[in-house]
């Protein structure tokens, strides 16, 4: 059933679920994060976060991203959202967790579930899981002008359900991995034994994703929810 979800129809952001970042956080990206309208704004019932070009040379690129850390947490059910992508080289929207114990044990070790990270050069979408056993799981879905199994120009519904000892991925109710829990290997399964919180961010450059082409921006997340569901009792 449906115990939490945030539809973005109201004329702004809601700082009571939503926090944003600010400056150069990780991975070596090149946007600076603001709070500001120009990147992050709700349009037409939906959450937009807009990577654009600035002309600072000392801040060339910004962007934004929210987490509901210490103002939303999360434990045991199927988190979604439904989401529409532009093209863009180097540009890197995701959806993802963290363990809201990441101030006592630090990353990997509070776990980490990427429920939609893509590259907008490629057309791919990636499901991830981070630990501190350093387990990755990858499994990639073509978009290839809608023929596959997404239209990027669509909207599209990704999602996650984590369980005590399992945690299972889908694009559109699609199943597309599913990630076991090894009892022997503790490190290896965090992400059951904590709530988390979401992040929602569209990143710029970095270590994984690649060069920024400034032609191709602005480039826009639009998206139409997010949703936690558990199961009936």
């Amino acid at each position: 059933k449906l115990v939490w979800s945030e539809e973005f129809n109201g004329p702004e952001i809601d700082k009571n679920t939503w926090r944003h970042e600010i400056g150069y956080v990780r991975n070596n990206e090149l946007q600076y994060y603001t709070d500001a309208p120009e990147n992050s704004f709700i349009e037409d019932g939906c959450l937009v976060i807009k990577s654009i070009k600035t002309d600072d040379p000392e801040c060339p690129y910004t962007s934004a991203s929210l987490n509901t850390r210490t103002k939303k947490e999360f434990l045991y059910g199927k988190l979604e959202m439904r989401a529409k992508l532009q093209f863009g080289a180097g540009v890197w929207p995701a959806f993802w967790t963290l363990g809201t114990n990441i101030s006592e044990v630090d990353w990997p070790e509070c776990g980490e579930i990427d429920i939609m990270e893509h590259l907008n050069s490629e057309d791919i979408a990636y499901q991830t899981v981070h630990s501190q056993h350093s387990v990755k799981k990858y499994d990639p879905y073509i978009l290839n002008g809608g023929s596959g199994p997404i239209d990027r120009d669509k909207f599209n519904v990704y999602s996650v359900e984590i369980e005590e000892d399992i945690i299972k991925f889908y694009i559109n109710g699609k199943p597309t991995f599913s990630y076991k829990k090894v009892p022997e290997l503790e490190s290896q399964f965090p992400y059951a034994s904590h709530p988390f919180y979401v992040i929602l961010s569209a990143q710029l450059g970095g270590s994984w994703v690649g060069k920024v082409k400034p032609e191709d921006l602005p480039v826009r997340m639009d998206i139409d929810y997010v949703r936690f569901y558990q199961p009936k009792k």
